[in-house]
This record gives structure tokens, C-alpha cells and sequence, in this order.
């Protein structure tokens, strides 16, 4: 499918609804994350079974900090969310519980020069998204666990992905963390520019299972709900899990396409959503599958801050399959 079949299905998907109100199905909107996983969801609302009896669709949000907002007032249902806020937002009272994992590591260091070493980073200027977010924590933990002094590190933080590819290709920053899509869009439009940009020779997730002595497994995204949408619609999410995995085999197997459908959603050309797609550790994945890895990836943050969890691990209902 290509760009723009995909924007003549969905017209006549909009159309179709508009034209007939008797027929109109339950809405499953899905609020997504700017980063490489809400392809997946959007590619599993196009082109999945579930489709066939709800009305599903993807919007993204821009910030956690609007993500909050959407589940406070009640507005968002179902919402990928960094893992940590999704338990930050129970554990200030929030009746969320998480669905899946959709990504096991987004983050990847692009540089200026090269750069092999974490502490290689010491009297540079690092520019990243979301302070007190994924993926903050992911490098504080990291410095942390080598015994790095990360303030000898002049860090500046961006409150969107997009604000820091631009502030990294257009200052004089030396190295920038990004969420995938926007990594591979930044070596491209580097390119394009004339400004230098290369991977950093650190692979942050392999660093983060030698350091821990884990798995290169950081369960950094993935879906939460509201409790009682899910307990009523349990047989839709089974459903739409299904559709993820199916969508996320496709993609592997189609990345042009697939590019093209993620550059309705997000902020990247749709090659460099193609070139992505095998970059960012994407799966699905329940939490009964992967109930170790949540629970060690949690009592890292907790160690590193508690308030990134709102003060305590999760309780077990948490969990919702």
C-alpha cells in the first residue's frame, strides 16, 4: 500500500462514516507516542481485524506532559505510553494498567564526531528530549551504574523529539539522543545539509545489559489503558494485539510501505521511517511475557528516582494480560 491508497482508504473510511450514522461502530481511538511503535498501531488500525467491528484510529500525542493531561481529565482511554509514566500515573491514582510492550530499546546516540565511549560525552553539549522522562532516565541510569559524573556533561533538554533534531543539526550541539524515527531522519537531513552526523559507536541497549547484567532488553514503551475500558472491551484488545503483531510482520516485510503509512503520523520523512523500522527493537509483547524484564527495569528507576515512579513499584493488577 502506498501513500497514497492509504489516504483514498481512509477518506472512504471517513466518508463512509459520515454518509451512514446508522451503521456507525464503536470508537477505539489509540493515543500515540511520537516515536517509531505508533507505526505499528497505526499500521494494526488500517489493516486489522479489529477494524471490522470498532472504529479504530491513532492520534499522537506531542509530550508526556500532554499525555498526563489526556488520562487526568479522562479524555484518553487507551494511550502508548514511556513504561514509566504509565506506572507513575497509577501510582498517583490514576485507574491505568498496561496492555503491551512495543518497543525493548528506542533510544540512539548521533554525534559530530565520533564517540565511542559513554564518558566520551564529558565536557560536550548533549541536547535530548523529555527531561525526567524516557529517555533521561535510560542515560542517568547508565552513568549511574558506571560510576559516570553525568553533570560533567552540559545537557539541554527540548520538550519534543522534532525541537531536538532541529536544535542539534542547526546549533552547535555535539551530540543529541533521539527516539527512532527522527535518528534516522537526522542522519538524513544531515546529509542533505552538509552537516556531519553519524551513530555513536555506543549502542546504548547493549550497554545497558552489560551494565546491569541483563538482557539488551529496556521495555522503555508500550500501551496502557483506563482499567474499566479494558475489563468492557477485553475481547477487542485481545483482538487488537493480534493486529500489532500481525502489523509489526508486515512492516518487517514491507518497510517502503510501511514508511508511507507512519508519515501520516509522524514528523519524519517516510524513508527514514522505512530505514527505522529495523533499528528500533520494535515486538509486542504482554506483560505475562515479560514480567522480569518489567519488574528489574522498574527497581532500576526506583533506585535512580523515585518520583519517576511516584514513589513505589507497581502493585500486580497493574498487569492487565
Amino acid at each position: 500500500m502506498n501513500r497514497r491508497n492509504f489516504l483514498k482508504t481512509t477518506s472512504a473510511l471517513g466518508l463512509a462514516t459520515f454518509a451512514s450514522p446508522l451503521f456507525a461502530k464503536d470508537a477505539f481511538t489509540i493515543y500515540g507516542a511520537p516515536a517509531l511503535p505508533s507505526v505499528t498501531i497505526g499500521t494494526a488500525a488500517l489493516m486489522g481485524e479489529l477494524g471490522k467491528e470498532a472504529d479504530v484510529s491513532l492520534k499522537i500525542w506531542r509530550n508526556p506532559d500532554q499525555l498526563r493531561a489526556g488520562v487526568a481529565s479522562g479524555e484518553f482511554k487507551v494511550m502508548m505510553s514511556p513504561s514509566n509514566v504509565g506506572v507513575n500515573l497509577r501510582n498517583q491514582g490514576a485507574n491505568v494498567g498496561l496492555v503491551n510492550i512495543l518497543t525493548s530499546g528506542l533510544n540512539a546516540l548521533v554525534t559530530k564526531a565520533p564517540l565511542a565511549r559513554l564518558e566520551d560525552l564529558y565536557g560536550k553539549k548533549l541536547v535530548m528530549p523529555f527531561k525526567n522522562d524516557l529517555p533521561d532516565i535510560v542515560l542517568r541510569a547508565l552513568f549511574k551504574k558506571l560510576g559516570l559524573d553525568i553533570s560533567r556533561v552540559d545537557i539541554t533538554y527540548t520538550a519534543t523529539p522534532p525541537e531536538t533534531m532541529a536544535s542539534f543539526l542547526s546549533m552547535d550541539f555535539d551530540a543529541a539522543i533521539l527516539l527512532e524515527p527522527l535518528t534516522s531522519a537526522c542522519l538524513l537531513k544531515g546529509k542533505k545539509i552538509g552537516v556531519a552526523v553519524e551513530r555513536a559507536e555506543v549502542d546504548m541497549l547493549a550497554l545497558w545489559g552489560e551494565a546491569f547484567g541483563l538482557k539488551p532488553f529496556i521495555p522503555q514503551a508500550g500501551i496502557i489503558a483506563d482499567v474499566d475500558f479494558y475489563r468492557a472491551n477485553e475481547a477487542k484488545f485481545e483482538t487488537f494485539n493480534n493486529d500489532l503483531k500481525n502489523a509489526l510482520e508486515w512492516m518487517k516485510k514491507n518497510p517502503e510501505s510501511a514508511g508511507e503509512i507512519g508519515s501520516n503520523y509522524l514528523p519524519a520523512p517516510a524513508k527514514a521511517i522505512a530505514m527505522s523500522i529495523s533499528k528500533a527493537n520494535l515486538v509486542v509483547m504482554k506483560p505475562s511475557q515479560i514480567r522480569e524484564e518489567l519488574a528489574k527495569f522498574y527497581e532500576i528507576v526506583l533506585d535512580l528516582n523515585p518520583r519517576l515512579l511516584g514513589g513505589k513499584m507497581p502493585d500486580k493488577d497493574f498487569y492487565l494480560c
